[in-house]
Order: structure tokens, then sequence, then C-alpha cells
């Protein structure tokens, strides 16, 4: 078989089987025959392993690498290093993607000649669906300084590009660059931090405006949870991405938004963080606890920020509550909204 055109790297860590499944299907689905998939099982103590395994039997095309449990980052970064393709393509393991994703999106960059090819978004609660809007101009091909105004946008919160899925990377750019997924950000923004680095030795790419790609919402993930492990490392990923931003070549355009960012992750952490009514600790607890997180030298510099572009109204609103040290206001928002789900 001639070298694959794709490498699909799929990392999985305790996905339930029918949204596994659906993920690997989708992937051996394409209509580009010559891929290979990498389905990495990143030390699940389940059947993920044993699922994954029994693909192998049935499409040649499908490799599986068992390893102990490191992370995301980590299982990305040992399914790039056994990939062979000249594109790769990371999928999460219980998203899926369209059967055209990868013939489509692989002519556009040979025809183009990018580096980089990225595709809308489906996001999937369920019982519904909301497509993500983009900024982008679709079939424009982006070059040189025009990458730079890219990664300013990785920035930009409802930019909806600081993922590592939805895109074809070509191989060249990552091995000839030596970037690989951090795995000491094993939980957070680490994507945002990979993309960052990415984008800084970009030269050209391309979007389409087609939502190949199709994320799996979960209520339940830690990212929508009280988690004071996950606020920590959020916020060391923060901080290596400061550093990287003030010594980037594009320090002046990153500079200005990554404390806008930073806004959205202190309302979120507030909100579906430390006064989340599943968050059982006392009031008194909360409101020490929180207090503390927005001490940190990161957290009380964004907060001085004036750059508040695309902040909705009630985003605002407890924006205001949080400068104000209205923490009972916040924690009583936290309770209306558990009522509201609680009758619906």
């Amino acid at each position: 078989m001639s070298k694959p055109l794709v490498s699909i790297i799929v990392p999985i860590y305790k996905v339930p089987e029918q949204y596994l499944r659906k993920c690997i299907e989708s992937a051996i689905a394409q209509t580009v025959e010559n891929i290979e998939i990498l389905l990495v099982d990143d030390g699940s103590p389940d059947q993920c392993g044993e699922i994954c395994d029994s693909y192998v039997t049935s499409d040649g095309r499908v490799k599986v690498i068992h390893k102990k449990n490191g992370g995301l980052s980590a299982a990305r970064n040992a399914g790039f290093q056994a990939a062979s393709g000249e594109w790769i393509m990371f999928v999460d393991g219980d998203d899926w993607i369209e059967p055209d994703m990868c013939e489509v999106m692989y002519r556009l960059g040979e025809q183009t000649k990018v580096q980089l090819v990225m595709c809308g978004i489906m996001k999937d609660y369920g019982h519904s669906q909301t497509e993500y809007k983009f900024y982008l101009e679709e079939n424009k091909v982006y070059k040189d300084q025009e990458c730079k105004w890219l990664q300013q946008q990785l920035l930009v919160y409802n930019g909806n590009i600081a993922v590592a899925y939805s895109k074809l990377i070509r191989r060249s750019l990552l091995a000839d660059n030596h970037i690989l997924h951090d795995e000491v950000l094993k939980q957070g923004a680490e994507g945002l931090e990979f993309n960052l680095r990415l984008f800084e030795k970009l030269e050209s790419a391309v979007f389409i405006n087609k939502p190949f790609y199709h994320y799996i919402y979960n209520a339940n993930s830690i990212s929508a949870s009280h988690n004071e492990e996950n606020h920590e490392l959020v916020v060391r990923c923060f901080e290596k991405i400061k550093t990287f931003a003030e010594s980037s070549s594009n320090k002046q355009m990153l500079l200005p938004w990554l404390d806008n960012r930073l806004l959205y992750v202190i309302i979120t952490t507030a909100i579906s963080g430390y006064f989340n009514p599943a968050n059982t600790e006392p009031y008194s607890e909360k409101k020490r606890k929180y207090a503390a997180y927005l001490n940190k030298p990161i957290i009380a510099e964004a907060l001085k920020t004036e750059n508040l572009e695309g902040l909705s109204r009630q985003r605002k609103i407890v924006l205001f509550m949080i400068k104000h040290h209205m923490y009972w206001m916040l924690n009583l928002m936290g309770m209306i909204r558990k009522c509201q789900k609680e009758h619906r």
C-alpha cells in the first residue's frame, strides 16, 4: 500500500462504547480510501482497548496503540509519532466526522498548496445541534501576515479555531518545527497553547465553511463542572501561554487579546465552577476559595483589561459582580439556574 494521504489520530480514554464505535466507523467510512486510522488507547481501564482491537482484523488501515495513561496531549503525541501520512487530522474519541471530510479537505489543501485546512464544526447536545459561527472567509488562502491575524483569532473566544480537531495539518509543518502537544498541560487550554505555537510557524491556510466535524457536548465533562485541580491547571496553561505570547514575534497582536480570553475563563470558573450548585461546599468556603483564585497574578491582571469586546450582556453583568465582590449574587444565580433546570 502506498504512503497514506491522511493519518487520522484518535486519542481514547473512557469513551462510552456507542460514541467510540460511531467515531471509529466514521473514520473508516471516509470516501478517500488511502488513509490510516491510529487509535490511541491511553490506558483506558474499561473495554475501549478491546473495542479498538476488534476493528484491526476487519480493516487493515486501522492501527491500535496501547499505552500507559498520560492524558490527552500524550495520546495525541503518540499517535503523531506513529503516523506516516502526508497530512495529520486529530479526532477526539467521542466525536465523529462526515464521510467526505478527509477527501474534501485534502483536495482543497493540495489545490491551494497550503499548510493547514480548517473546517466548520457542529456541536451536538444530543437533543439538538448548533453550527459554530466562524469569522473567516471561505476558500480564501491566508498567507504570511494574514496568518498572524489568524494567530490572534485563536485568542478570540468565539473565533472557534483554537482546537486541535477540525483541522488538516501538513505533517511537515509539525515535524520540521518539532511541534507537539505539551504533555504537562493535560487539561484546560492545552489546545490553545498548541495552536499558538503551530500558528507561529504557519505560512498559509484555508478555511472551508462546512461542518464536517461533529463535537459531542458532555454536560458532565470536567470542563463543565467544578474541579479545583482543573481550575489550577487552566491557570498554569494561561501562564505558559502568556510567556509564549510575550516572546512571540506577533506579541503586539496577541497580548491585548490574552486578557480578553482570560475574562471568559474567570466568568466560567465562577458560574460553572465555584458557584455551581453542584459544588456542595458552604457559601463561606466558595467565597474564600474564589477570592483566592482572583488574587492569582495573571487573573488579577486580566481583570484590569478594558478590552471587553465579544462579551455578551449577561457575561458583562457577571463580570461586574466579580469585580465588585458580589459573590452572594453569583451564588444566587447558581441556585436559580439549578431550579430552572429542575423544572424544565
